[in-house]
C-alpha cells in the first residue's frame, strides 16, 4: 500500500493514544518473558516439572518470538499494522488459555511456542510503529512498560497460583493480553511505511549495508548481555557473597532498569545521541568486570549500572538505526535480532561457564556492547539529519 508524503507526515505526528496502544501491545507480547522467573516457579510447584522441562518451556517461548518476528517482517509490509497486531494479540490470548488447560508437557509447550510466534508478529508491527515520530521516546516507553509489567507480574502470579492454582497464572496473562484487543483499533490501518524524505535516495543504497551491520551489532550485544544477565547472580555467589546480598542486588537492578529507560524518554539536543551511547557502553563494560567483586556494595552497583545502561543503550541504539533506515525493513528486523541474541546468549554463557568459568562471559558482555557501539558510528551523519539533534 502506497501513501503520500503528506500522509506519512501525519503518520509521524502520532497521537498519544497511537503510541499508548502500540506500547501496550508490545508489552503484552512479552508478558511471559518478563514474568518468567515467577512463572517457572509456578509450573515447578503446580505441575512438578523439573529443570529440563522448565528450560524447554522458556526456550519454546523465546524461539517462537524469534521466528514470529521474522515471519512478521513481510506481514507488516503487506497487511495493515492494525490487522497484523490484532491478529497476533488474538492468537496470543488463545495460546495463553491453551497453556492453562494443561494436558501434559507437550501440549503446554506447543501452545507456548504458538504464543511465542504470535508475540513475534506483534513485535514486528510494534517495532515499525515505534520508529514513527519520536523513535527514542516511543522505544523508551516500551522498555518502561516491560519493566513495570515484570514487577507487577512476578508479584501477582505467585499469589494467584497459591489461591487458585497454577492455571490461574495463564488466565491472568490471557486477560492482561486481551486488553490490547480494543486498543488495537487505534493503530494505523496501513502497512509499514517509512518517510521518503528522511534520507536522500543517493545515500539510501550506500548506507543500507551499514544499517544491517548495526542490526548485526544488536545480535552480538544481546548475546553478551544475555549471558551476563543469566549468570550475574552466579558470579556474585562464586565470589563469596551471601545469597541475601545477591538477591538484594538483583532486586535493585530491576529498579535501575526502569530508571535507565526513563532517562532516555526525553532526548537532549545538547548531548545528542552518540555521547550518551558512548558513556553507556563504557559504563556497561566496566560494570561487567566489577561483577566479580567480593564486596557486596560494589556488586550491587555493578548490577545496577549494568541494567541501567542496558535499557538506556538499547533505546538509543533503536533510535539511531530507525533514523538511518530508509526502507523500514531493518527497523522491523530489530525484534528478530534481539530475540535471536537472547536465545543464543544464555546457552552460550552456560557452555562457557561450564568449561572455562565466568571470565569468557565477562569478555562477551563487555566486548559485545563496545562492538555494538562501533557498528553505530557509520550511521552518525544520517542519524544527525533524521533525529535533528547534535551528535
Amino acid at each position: 500500500m502506497n501513501v503520500t508524503a503528506a500522509e506519512v507526515s501525519g503518520i509521524q505526528r502520532q497521537a498519544w493514544f497511537d503510541v499508548a496502544a502500540a506500547v501496550y501491545a508490545g508489552v503484552a507480547a512479552l508478558l511471559v518473558v518478563n514474568t518468567l522467573p515467577a512463572l517457572v516457579n509456578v509450573l515447578a510447584h503446580g505441575l512438578a516439572w523439573n529443570d529440563r522441562a522448565l528450560g524447554v518451556f522458556a526456550a519454546a517461548d523465546v524461539a517462537g518470538i524469534t521466528l514470529g518476528s521474522l515471519v512478521g517482517i513481510p506481514l507488516v509490509q503487506r497487511r495493515s499494522l492494525m490487522s497484523t497486531t490484532l491478529g497476533g494479540v488474538i492468537a496470543l490470548v488463545v495460546a495463553d488459555i491453551g497453556c492453562g488447560l494443561g494436558g501434559g508437557e507437550f501440549q503446554v509447550n506447543a501452545f507456548r511456542f504458538a504464543g511465542g510466534l504470535a508475540s513475534g508478529v506483534i513485535l514486528a508491527a510494534c517495532y515499525a510503529l515505534y520508529s514513527y515520530g519520536n523513535a527514542q521516546r516511543n522505544f523508551a516507553s516500551f522498555c518502561l512498560g516491560q519493566m513495570a509489567s515484570g514487577l507487577i507480574g512476578v508479584t501477582a502470579l505467585p499469589h494467584l497460583a497459591a489461591r487458585w492454582g497454577w492455571a490461574s497464572s495463564f488466565v491472568f496473562l490471557a486477560a492482561a493480553t486481551a486488553l490490547a484487543i480494543p486498543l488495537a483499533w487505534w493503530l494505523p490501518r496501513h502497512s509499514a511505511q517509512r518517510n521518503p524524505v528522511a534520507v536522500n535516495t543517493v545515500g539510501a543504497a550506500k548506507t543500507a549495508a551499514s544499517v544491517w551491520v548495526a542490526v548485526a551489532g544488536i545480535v552480538v550485544y544481546v548475546i553478551g548481555a544475555g549471558a551476563v544477565w543469566t549468570f550475574m547472580g552466579r558470579m556474585g555467589l562464586a565470589s563469596g557473597l551471601s545469597e541475601q546480598d545477591v538477591n538484594f542486588a538483583i532486586s535493585g537492578c530491576e529498579v535501575a532498569g526502569i530508571l535507565g529507560a526513563a532517562a532516555t524518554l526525553f532526548p537532549s539536543r545538547h548531548l545528542g545521541t552518540f555521547i550518551p551511547l558512548t558513556v553507556c557502553a563504557l559504563l556497561s563494560a566496566a560494570s561487567v568486570w566489577a561483577m566479580r567483586s567480593s564486596n557486596p556494595t560494589i556488586f550491587f552497583w555493578a548490577l545496577a549500572v549494568f541494567t541501567f545502561t542496558w535499557l538506556a543503550f538499547a533505546t538509543l541504539q533503536f533510535a539511531v538505526i530507525a533514523a538511518a533506515d530508509s526502507r523500514g525493513i531493518a527497523t522491523i528486523s530489530m525484534s528478530t535480532a534481539w530475540y535471536l541474541g537472547f536465545t543464543v546468549g544464555p546457552y552460550l554463557g552456560g557452555s562457557l561457564v561450564e568449561h572455562y568459568g565466568f571470565v569468557p562471559v565477562q569478555i562477551f558482555g563487555a566486548g559485545g556492547v563496545l562492538l555494538a557501539l562501533l557498528t553505530l558510528f557509520p550511521l552518525r551523519s544520517r542519524a544527525t539529519t533524521t533525529l535533528g539533534v547534535k551528535q
